[in-house]
């Protein structure tokens, strides 16, 4: 059931209202998030269940993007796709409305977003379109999703981010394009871009380490990336150069702020050629072991580990993935409908029936709502600042 298409339309000035869930979610039980469209041009924050079975389904005034998930797998923040301003908060276990919220008018938001350990901060990628710099913005959880400040990306573009094991510091993907919500489209900085692999204090805003990839093109644009269990980031890149060219897509960094270079993984060329130079979305398994990564243009998921490139399977418009609770095992969803349960070794994909899937138009990014390297980083997770009290971060 959908909320009224009139009232999805005053999200901005608070007024979208009704929950979509038909019954309670259990955290021992991920519900898989992700944004879809339908054929009628309707936008929705959408999840479902390990059958594909709907719990979640919120008409949106636009096209979202990516799902954050607190603490404990109950309240989830959904973001509007670049360069929508609008957020929704979610009960997921009551399924109710928290709060929506918005970015700044000189800001929008970039899709993605993390929460602090303790559930009570929200940290949001935003362009600040005017001086053309990346931002995160902060975000207080427990005062309905008052905006406290912002902190930099130290980069242009970032996209998506995660909090790293220990909780004192985020992994951001400054995708280094620089974009303006007047020509929303169009990429205005590619002679110049400089993509990175940021680690920012989220405490204060300090650059704890950068990484780029050498000597990969400058316009290899790390735009997605995932926190593995041990605290590894995988980034999933897109190629901005000429379509001739076979440039390495999928990269691990190891060792946080303070490890070594950021290392592409080896894959065969006809691999890279069938991904068509776009990753869509990456994502660990439960073992941290295996890496997915969407190639939405090619049709593909791709699989990989530590020593390369293992397998893909065929997915139309392969888009969202996600780790499905056993090693190796992840749940893909494509731009065309459908999802897949897909074992990383073999490329094995068992289409999982439901209508709810196949009828929608899905996302590049689906988000467990409580999945296990979610929850490893967050028991690991060190003391947030004291609240109200956030350093060297502007208002």
């Amino acid at each position: 059931m959908a909320i009224d298409r009139r009232a999805a339309l005053g999200l901005l000035a608070g007024g979208l209202a009704g929950p979509l869930l038909p019954r309670p979610v259990r955290a021992a039980a991920p519900v898989y998030l992700s944004a879809r469209a339908d054929d009628a041009g309707g936008f929705f924050a959408s999840g479902f269940d390990a059958s594909g079975a709907p719990v979640l389904d919120l008409e949106l005034p636009g096209r979202g993007h990516g799902f954050a998930v607190g603490p404990g797998g109950r309240t989830a923040v959904h973001f509007a796709r670049r360069p929508g301003r609008f957020a929704l908060a979610v009960d997921l276990a009551r399924g109710a409305v928290l709060e929506e919220f918005a970015s700044p008018p000189d800001r929008h938001f970039y899709g993605h977003g993390a929460f602090s350990p303790d559930g009570s901060l929200v940290y949001a990628t935003e362009n600040d379109f005017r001086a053309a710099r990346g931002v995160i913005g902060i975000y207080d959880a427990r005062d309905g999703f008052a905006r406290l400040g912002e902190i930099p990306s130290h980069g242009v573009g970032p996209h998506e981010i995660a909090l790293l094991p220990g909780g004192a510091a985020l992994a951001v993907a400054n995708g280094g394009i620089a974009t303006h919500p007047d020509r929303p489209r169009v990429k205005l900085n590619l002679a110049d871009m400089a993509p990175s692999l940021a680690y920012v204090d989220r405490r204060n805003g300090a650059l704890l380490g950068e990484f780029r990839l050498a000597p990969a093109p400058h316009r290899l644009g790390i735009r997605h990336l995932a926190v593995g269990r041990d605290g590894a980031v995988a980034v999933a890149m897109q190629y901005e150069g000429p379509r001739r060219d076979l440039v390495p897509l999928v990269a691990v960094h190891k060792g946080g702020p303070g490890g070594g270079a950021l290392r592409p993984l080896p894959a065969p060329p006809a691999a890279l050629r069938a991904m068509k130079q776009y990753c869509g979305s990456v994502a660990f398994d439960s073992s941290g072991r295996f890496i997915a990564a969407s190639a939405p243009r090619g049709g593909l998921v791709t699989f990989w580990d530590a020593g390369g490139w293992l397998s893909s399977a065929p997915v139309p418009d392969g888009s969202g993935v996600a780790p499905a609770g056993r090693a190796g095992a992840f749940v893909a969803t494509g731009g065309r409908g459908g999802g897949f349960l897909i074992d990383a070794r073999s490329g094995a994909a068992r289409p999982i029936g439901s209508g709810f899937l196949l009828a929608g138009r899905w996302d590049n990014h689906l988000t467990a709502s409580a999945s296990d390297a979610d929850r490893d980083a967050r028991r690991s997770g060190g003391a947030p600042p004291a609240r109200g009290v956030l350093p060297q971060v502007t208002p």
